[in-house]
């Protein structure tokens, strides 16, 4: 004698229990409050990041003017110190002559 085994094609459903669904509300909540706090603290990070970024492009612009005002004291000073070398001196306003 042959005998079959016969399979059900019915399929049981189970129903979600409680603590399932509450733990996946309170998964999507973190999340969403997770979310929320990093994009804070990227926001933050991105105000300080453009404030530095500004405090260093005036600094840039001060230390440009600095160095025209270094070139043209040391500009100054090395014509001196070569007039002194070649015994001149620097003229006293009663003698310059000015021709027009």
């Amino acid at each position: 004698m042959n005998r079959g085994v016969y399979v059900s094609a019915k399929r049981e459903t189970e129903e979600r229990s409680f603590p399932s669904i509450f733990l996946g509300i309170l998964c999507f909540i973190g999340f969403v409050f997770l979310s929320f706090f990093i994009k804070s603290v990227d926001n933050q990070v991105r105000e300080d990041l453009i404030e530095r970024l500004r405090k260093e492009r005036e600094v840039a612009k001060i230390n440009d003017n600095l160095k025209i005002e270094y070139s043209a004291t040391t500009r100054a000073r090395f014509l001196e110190l070569q007039a002194k070398r070649l015994g001149l001196k620097k003229a006293k306003e009663e003698e310059v002559l000015v021709l027009r």
